[in-house]
């Protein structure tokens, strides 16, 4: 790799995406089998810095969401991470030079959270843990499907990417489908094929108006199938007038595949996007029809490491269109159906907190290690800065396979985790190639839970004029909540299982309990 100045830019950058990579040169099978063995040393960890600018990101939480908003946190956690990264990136370049980082795969700077990816060897990573500014330096963790019929445990490699400022190229600046209406006649849950939309009455949601339009919704998971009858009309990149499709700031690809166009080799993306808003024709298996999608692929077929998936969340909220960031284009509510098993890991921390401060709402899957009882809920499922989703079946009983609270980490107000449930058994959706599967998992409960805020946000807009936050959606929840399983707030379904029947009503009495019909005034900084 070319040598890159390291002098810390006066001005914010435009980005922190690492440029294009050129074709890599055709190899002999030696010259293959000597990088092979070069790579072979190195490894992904990740660098937490101290300082992540915590304070003045909080004073967000004071803004309406919207673009603004947004805006603000992104320029606030840039500044941040230019000033405190740049004696790192000095340091990362001389282990590169002397073969302690890799050439081919480097170092790459996030804002998102402030932390730099490196794929390093242990001297690096123990260099990194003892230099001052630094909270933490450890091996990336391994995250996988949240499905309980696979086990996949495998470390997935790093994306190659350019170093220190000469990843700071490109920063931030700044069909309708009207779902089917089904029969007056009262669905049999124990039956109806799409019974996880009856059981939370979407039907009644969209007789008042809410479909989920004007609301865009992100999925971050093995990618998805774009072209299925059920999902184009959704995809944002899609213009219905000339059939035409854009992806450019409505697809990324974060594996080491890099590809152009969306894909989903697995088609576990492709269901839980075709359970937030799939349709067509008289086929609905999505809850909120009228909104709109984008995709990042943060899982190829070994799962996902730390600096793979922060690098889709980074790109998805904020996507290069006509090439430039666009922050106010990254999606209003992220659907994540992935995690590890160990839920006291903090790894996700600051990038959720500072997409809960944007005013973008994520929401996990609980996990599938329910059989081994209470206490295992997995992370990033754990984090309070997001909404976590546990799984029931057509009786109402929490899924043996959901996992269970008490939170590992400790939550101010004794918050429960899973937050909410959803229908998550025999489930109904897309699949690549245009048919449809049953799958199961607290993955299929998730976007359920993803399609129901859309239409409350939907509400929020019509009756207030702004779209909800983590805070005040989470207030709408506990109110359209239905309590399951044990009486009462429970370790397995949370307040139980929202239903949309006076979805409206709840949205109208959150604003006002809230203060939200009143403008709020920008923080200074």
């Amino acid at each position: 790799m070319t040598s890159i100045s390291v002098t810390t830019p006066k001005v914010a950058p435009q980005s922190l995406e690492a440029p294009p990579q050129g074709e890599s040169p055709v190899l002999t099978k030696a010259e293959q089998k000597a990088v092979d063995k070069e790579e072979a040393k190195f490894n992904e960890f990740v660098v937490v810095m101290d300082d992540q600018a915590t304070r003045d990101v909080e004073k967000a939480f004071t803004m309406p969401v919207g673009a603004e908003r947004r805006q603000f946190v992104v320029k606030t956690l840039i500044d941040n991470t230019i000033k405190s990264q740049g004696p790192l990136w000095k340091i990362l370049d001389g282990l590169q030079a002397n073969g302690h980082v890799s050439t081919r795969r480097g170092y790459t700077p996030l804002w998102i959270q402030n932390a730099i990816v490196v794929y390093g060897d242990d001297e690096a990573l123990s260099m990194m843990q003892g230099f001052g500014g630094v909270a933490q330096a450890v091996k990336s963790a391994r995250h996988t499907l949240d499905d309980p019929s696979r086990f996949h445990d495998q470390l997935a490699p790093l994306e190659d990417v350019a170093s220190g400022v000469g990843a700071l190229a490109d920063l931030p600046t700044d069909v309708d489908h009207v779902a089917s209406k089904r029969g007056a006649k009262k669905p049999d849950l124990s039956t109806d094929p799409q019974w996880n939309l009856a059981r939370i009455d979407v039907e009644g949601a969209h007789k008042d108006g809410l479909t989920g339009k004007g609301v865009t919704v992100g999925t971050l998971d093995t990618g998805v199938d774009v072209s299925h009858p059920a999902l184009l009309s959704k995809y944002r990149g899609y213009n219905p007038e000339t059939g035409e499709v854009d992806h450019a700031g409505n697809w990324y690809d974060a594996t080491p595949a890099k590809s152009p166009v969306p894909i989903d080799e697995h088609g576990h993306g492709t269901h839980v996007t075709g359970t937030e808003l799939g349709s067509y024709d008289t086929m609905v298996v999505g809850g909120a029809p009228n909104a709109k999608f984008v995709a990042a692929r943060g899982l190829g077929p070994d799962g996902g490491t730390d600096g793979m998936l922060l690098s889709a969340f980074q790109n998805m909220v904020a996507p290069k269109i006509a090439g430039q960031r666009q922050v106010k284009f990254g999606p209003d509510i992220i659907n994540n159906s992935w995690g590890s098993d160990d839920g006291t890991s903090v790894s996700y921390m600051h990038a959720l907190r500072n997409m809960d401060a944007m005013g973008i709402i994520n929401v996990f899957a609980a996990g599938n290690d329910g059989e081994s009882g209470k206490g295992t809920i997995g992370s990033p499922g754990s984090s309070p800065h997001i909404i976590t989703v546990g799984a029931t079946d057509r009786t109402d009983t929490p899924a043996s396979f959901s996992s269970k609270g008490p939170n590992p980490l400790p939550v101010e107000g004794g918050e429960p985790v899973p937050f909410i449930a959803m229908p998550g058994t025999e489930i109904r959706s897309a699949r690549p190639g245009g048919g449809y599967q049953e799958m199961q998992g607290t993955s299929m409960a998730t976007p359920l839970a993803t399609s129901f805020i859309a239409l409350a946000q939907e509400a929020a807009v019509q009756e207030t004029g702004r779209m909800f936050d983590t805070r005040a959606m989470k207030e709408v929840l506990k109110r359209a909540a239905v309590d399951v399983a044990d009486k009462g707030v429970d370790d397995s379904t949370g307040y139980g299982i929202p239903v949309a029947t006076d979805l409206r009503k709840h949205v109208i009495a959150v604003a006002k309990e809230l203060g939200l019909t009143k403008p709020a005034k920008a923080p200074k900084k």
